[in-house]
């Protein structure tokens, strides 16, 4: 098939812009939004989420201020480090991060940009348990049920599952 580029420069840096001026560095997971309009993205090496947009090529950042960490907070208040997995809720209003080094799993609102963590304490570890008991190993990946009720998630040697509070 025919390869086109939609958004980046090809090279490392972490600009919003239209197609080709905008910069991603080490962009992992990418999920689409329920109309097909949105793509998001865990741009790991900014430690960012940013929307492109599908029609246009435009990049806005959606959260994350580009400095590791793991402050919960809205839009560029918002720490990650090394976003790696994403998914999207059935209705396109919240999105779930594999957090990959905070060894979380964290849950952004796509209209406002607002941070929480839904589960992992922060330390590296394997435990299973609810909101910050649980820990997680480097988690990578992370997709939702149909119903938006469960994420699954490759978490070094498993896969694990989180209840979504509804």
């Amino acid at each position: 098939g025919a390869v086109t580029t939609l958004a980046g420069s090809g090279t490392r840096g972490s600009a919003d812009g239209v197609g080709g001026a905008a910069q991603f560095y080490g962009p992992h997971g990418v999920v689409i939004s329920p109309d097909g309009s949105a793509l998001f993205v865990a741009d790991s090496g900014n430690h960012k989420i940013r929307r492109v947009e599908v029609a246009t090529g435009a990049v806005t950042t959606v959260a994350g201020s580009g400095t590791q960490g793991s402050t919960d907070g809205v839009g560029g208040a918002a720490e990650f480090y090394r976003p790696a997995g994403i998914a999207l809720s059935p209705d396109g209003s919240a999105l779930f991060v594999a957090d990959n080094s905070n060894h979380k799993i964290r849950r952004v609102e796509v209209a406002t940009g607002a941070v929480t963590t839904l589960a992992g304490s922060g330390e590296q570890g394997d435990a299973d348990g609810v909101g910050d008991a649980a820990q997680f190993n480097y988690l990578y990946g992370v997709t939702i049920s149909p119903d938006g009720s469960a994420l699954f998630v490759a978490d070094f040697c498993k896969i694990r599952r989180v209840e979504v509070a509804t």
